[in-house]
Parts: C-alpha cells; structure tokens; sequence
C-alpha cells in the first residue's frame, strides 16, 4: 500500500508540474492562469486533453506540437518531473500529513521562482509574499512539530505564548532581507553594480519566514557552494575564451597554493615560523591581485559572472528540507 500511495504521490506532483508551467509562462505573458485553456505558444492552438498528459504528451508527440510541429520546450517535462519527484520524496518522507501539504506547496514555490530566474532572470514578488506568508503560519503553528519550545510574554498583565519556531521565523524573514541585500550592495561600492538581483533578497526573507533564522544561516552558505561549483568552471573558461591567461593562471595558482597550504599545516611542515609568515604573505599578495583583476573585469564587463542566485538559494532550502 506505501508503495501504491508513492505512486499516486508522484503522479499527483506530475500534474501539479503541469500547472508550474502554466503559472510560470502565463505570468510572463499576463494572461490568466485558468482562462484560456492550454494552446500551443506557437500556433496558439487549443491542445486536447491528451496533448497535456504530463510527460508522456511530450514523450509520443516527440518533443514537438501536433499541430504545426514546432519544439516544444524542454522546460515542460523537466519541471513536471522535478515536482513529481518532490512531491515523492516528501510523502516518502512525512506521509499524508498538514506537514506535507505544507512542504509540498513550498515546493510548487520554489519550482516557480527557480524557472522563472532561469528563464528571464525575474522573481515575482507576490510569489516570495506567498512564500513567506505560508512560512509564517508554518512556524506559528508549529506545523513542523520539532521544536516544542514555547515564549511567554505578558504585555499589559495578559499572559501571551508563542511557539519558538515563530520567534525564529520572523527573525529569519528579517535577516534574510538584510543579509541579502546587505552582501549585494557592498561590491556595489567598488564597481557601481549590485552582486545580485533584488529578487534574491526576496526570497531569502521568505526561506528565512519558512525555515527559520539558524536554518536559513545553512541555507545561505551552502547556496554559495553550490553556486561556487557552477560559477567557477564558467569564469575560467571565459577568462580562457578571452584570453586574460594573467587572472586565469593566478586564480589557478591561488587556489593550488591554498590547497598546499592545508596539506602542508595539516602535515606539520611549517615548523619554521618565518615559512609561515612567508606562506600566508604570498598567499594574501596573490588573492589581492586576484580580487583587484576581478573588479576591473566585472566593471568593463556585466555579463562575465553573472548566473541567477535564486536558483541555487532555492535548491539549498530543498536540501534542508529533505535533511
């Protein structure tokens, strides 16, 4: 039967795949999410209901519209099964409760924002409002049931208890803005442009209102790691495409010295403590040539390292809500 219920688990997030789509591409156009029904975006023909079967319709119809053949978007089956799977791994995970249904409209939030700062590097904001609402009375009602704790106040003589987790969210929704906003607008200063959409602050005040302030601190960093990992391979192979082979052969040599650097404290080489100095001089020495370059490049050039941060904020807050 638990197998069954992670079938239908699935399928049901299918579906809902299918609507993301409608909400994301009708928010573009401004059209309204129930009327008109579904047409092709290039023939604008009526699709019947077995031309949005999720997944499948694209998999029989070969990726193009029945009608006039154009391709259809890869977009379509990949955010379907990307919900299908979400909503599979949290009913596997919390089973039919309030909490599922909770996590699981998060989910749809998430999807939306994610597509939506892919495509055309744009956050709604009413979809973070959302977000943050729902995360709101998450923690006020303690939906999550992890943390019993509980916070008394007695203004005017009446005794007021709220849960914990509330406390945190609110603190979460606050520091998630200022965080944000703060380390968008300090490279602000040294080269005229903010590091990130305001977008992006957006939705982390309203991961912070859902997952609260200490799990919103995890959040923050690992979105970092994981936008290190496709940001970096990308800066290097423009530097080698633009043939800055200085800033590429010095973050290559910073990032090599570092990692010596690590062996050798963890190895117990730097007995002398002249070598050290000398090690951590040079290494400082490189990294500020590193950062002064990087600064010079990002001012002659907006497109060199931008990548929507959205995205990665919002698959961190999934890990967190899978851990």
């Amino acid at each position: 039967m638990e197998l069954i219920f992670c079938i239908y688990a699935f399928i049901f997030g299918l579906c809902f795949g299918s609507f993301l789509n409608v909400v994301v591409l009708r928010g573009f156009s401004g059209e309204s999410i129930v009327l008109p029904p579904s047409k092709c975006p290039h023939c604008k023909h009526k699709l019947a209901w077995y031309d949005n079967i999720p997944v499948l319709s694209f998999l029989l119809l070969l990726g193009k519209c029945r009608y006039c053949k154009a391709k259809i978007s890869f977009q379509y089956p990949v955010v379907e099964l990307i919900t299908g799977l979400l909503f599979l791994g949290l009913f596997y995970k919390f089973g039919l409760s309030l909490n599922f249904i909770f996590l699981a409209i998060a989910s749809c939030l998430f999807v939306i924002m994610a597509v939506c700062d892919i495509r055309e590097k744009v956050i709604f904001e009413i979809h973070a409002y959302l977000l943050a609402i729902l995360g709101l009375v998450y923690n006020f009602f303690n939906i999550a049931g992890e943390n019993a704790a509980k916070v008394h106040f007695s203004p005017f003589g009446h005794m007021i208890t709220i849960n914990q987790t509330f406390i945190y969210a609110v603190l979460g929704l606050i520091a998630g803005v200022i965080i944000m906003e703060g380390l968008a607008r300090i490279p602000k200063f040294l080269t005229g442009k903010r590091a990130f959409g305001e977008g992006d602050s957006y939705i982390a005040g309203a991961l912070g209102a859902f997952f609260g302030l200490p799990n919103l601190i995890v959040i923050l960093i690992l979105s970092v790691l994981l936008q290190s990992l496709i940001v970096l391979p990308m800066y290097f192979y423009k530097l080698f495409k633009a043939k800055d082979f200085k800033l590429l052969s010095a973050l290559i040599l910073l990032f090599v010295m570092v990692i010596l650097f690590k062996i050798g404290d963890y190895a117990g080489v730097f007995e002398s403590t002249g070598f050290y100095i000398f090690s951590v001089v040079l290494l400082v020495l490189i990294g500020l040539y590193c950062c002064r370059k990087i600064f010079s490049s990002i001012k002659t050039d907006t497109n060199l390292t931008y990548l929507p941060f959205g995205p990665a904020l919002l698959l961190a807050a999934v890990v967190i809500m899978f851990v």
